[in-house]
């Protein structure tokens, strides 16, 4: 599968493989995942310092899973905003939005993380869970998010990536490559066409290192990475 890299183009292309996949996508990716991504979103969430009436921007928010966490871990005053640009996805947020009720307002919007249709100077936190390598132009998703952070405002991200450990790689390659797509052709061609994305989306990522080179170049200050879970998985916290 070959992953288009301009701007336009893979924005239509992510829209594509998100669509046809929303309905099952919370309960297939905590199967896929042998129930890590709950631990990982936990991991990302828990770097966030629980004070005063905080305001947090979830980028590329699908149907909702790192947002209605926020609300429920954030207090009373405090808002959430999740921005995805799939329809479909956000449909879905929209229903769980009903039935996942927090302690703090959410709202949902549809746009893109490269061109945010929101003031600066606006949110304490900006979140980005297992959806970073999903931008076609992570560079101006890293300067729109030090727009609209407050001053010693934090970027956070969770997101796969390849191990360094080669023997590690060899076996979650195989893993990634055979064994999800085979089981996603089991659901449908539908989630087969995602899973076979996701393999080829981690093949060909942005190293973490690389990525807090990126966002020092834009403006921020990298106060944290850890790869986690065998380093299949990093987390990264920046400074504005």
């Amino acid at each position: 599968m070959e992953i288009p890299t301009k701007f336009a183009d893979k924005a239509k292309f992510v829209l594509n493989i998100f669509t046809d996949v929303e309905t099952e996508y919370d309960v297939l990716l905590h199967v896929m995942t042998l129930t890590f991504d709950s631990t990982w979103r936990r991991q990302m969430l828990s770097r966030i310092k629980h004070t005063g009436r905080l305001r947090v921007l979830d980028l590329a928010c699908g149907t909702g899973l790192v947002t209605f966490e926020l609300a429920r871990s954030l207090g009373e005053g405090c808002l959430v905003v999740g921005l995805d640009l799939s329809p479909a996805m956000l449909s879905v947020a929209r229903k769980n939005k009903v039935m996942k009720r927090g302690n703090c307002p959410v709202e949902l919007v549809r746009a893109t993380g490269e061109f945010l249709p929101l003031r600066g100077d606006l949110f304490d936190y900006v979140t980005v869970g297992l959806a970073l390598r999903n931008f076609a132009n992570k560079l101006a998703v890293f300067s729109e998010s030090l727009r609209v952070l407050v001053t010693s405002g934090c970027f956070l991200s969770i997101d796969f990536v390849r191990p360094e450990n080669k023997w590690i790689w060899l076996l979650y390659r195989f893993h990634i490559f055979h064994v999800l797509p085979a089981l996603g052709r089991l659901i449908s061609v539908y989630w087969n066409r995602t899973l076979v994305y996701l393999a080829n989306s981690i093949l060909i990522a942005t190293s973490p290192e690389e990525i807090c080179t990126h966002l020092k170049q834009i403006g921020f200050s990298c106060t944290f990475l850890d790869r986690v879970s065998l380093g299949i998985v990093a987390l990264i916290e920046a400074r504005k």
